[in-house]
């Protein structure tokens, strides 16, 4: 994350934890992960800011810094935007958020009382796939308020919840719980014992690929759902590195002058 993105998590983050501390919002959970901690990978999160409402409703955001004279997203990258593509497809709730506006309120050197409001109001949050490239149509994605405000009112089922209540911290969100509550359909799920939970769980928190092992302990576990976790069964194969003949890095012999 570049120093300029910092600047708008700053923003966003202080007026998430103000926000819903001071309206009767559920109880709010952040979690920043550092940049190493962050990828496509089982055990990795797939978002700058992991967080959630109570709960069952997750906050996972990929924040960006518009340049907003240029109207564009310099750190917007196309192998990161196909990887949250996936997880998008996969149910998980993954979206950008920018800054909409130059400095937000948060940075205001004076700021007003409601402050909170209008810096989330003046932050855009939309779904990978309503973002194709780093430039942005502002004005067709909604604000995050808007969105916190939407997320207040939705509520999970008890069982629902009890499968939720297993992770006991946004900072074990990671993208194997994330696809587990996302991808994997709501009555197989809470038809889980919490045994079998607990199993699925570790299969999952074991390493960031799954092993034939683990994928035959889940389609035990989960059955056809199982396949939801198809793109995490094989690793990324590694660049070799390019071996060069020795002989390429002598120097050029010096050509003798005859007098």
């Amino acid at each position: 994350m570049s120093k300029k993105e910092n600047v708008v998590q700053a923003a966003i983050t202080g007026a998430l934890e103000v926000y819903c501390h001071g309206n009767g919002m559920p109880r709010l959970e952040l979690f920043p992960p550092y940049s190493v901690q962050q990828g496509k990978g089982l055990r990795k999160f797939c978002a700058d800011l992991v967080g959630r409402l109570n709960d069952t409703q997750i906050i996972l955001l990929e924040i960006k810094e518009l340049d907003c004279s240029s109207g564009v997203l310099p750190a917007f990258d196309s192998d990161q935007h196909a990887d949250n593509l996936r997880f998008e497809k996969l149910g998980v709730p993954i979206a950008y958020a920018y800054n909409a506006q130059c400095p937000l309120p948060y940075h205001s050197e004076f700021r007003p009382p409601e402050w909170p409001e209008l810096t989330l109001a003046a932050v855009k949050r939309t779904v990978p796939s309503l973002l194709p490239n780093g430039t942005p149509r502002v004005v067709e994605h909604q604000s995050l308020l808007s969105w916190l405000l939407t997320a207040k009112g939705k509520k999970a089922s008890a069982e629902l919840g009890r499968v939720h209540g297993a992770f006991r911290a946004a900072s074990e969100l990671r993208n194997g719980a994330l696809v587990l509550l996302h991808g994997v359909a709501e009555n197989v799920l809470t038809s889980l014992t919490p045994e079998q939970l607990d199993k699925v769980i570790s299969c999952l928190d074991d390493g960031s690929w799954l092993t034939p092992r683990h994928q035959r302990k889940l389609k035990t576990l989960l059955g056809a759902s199982e396949s939801v976790f198809q793109d995490f069964t094989v690793a990324p194969k590694k660049a070799k590195p390019k071996i060069t003949d020795p002989a390429e890095n002598k120097p050029a012999p010096v050509k003798k002058k005859f007098n």
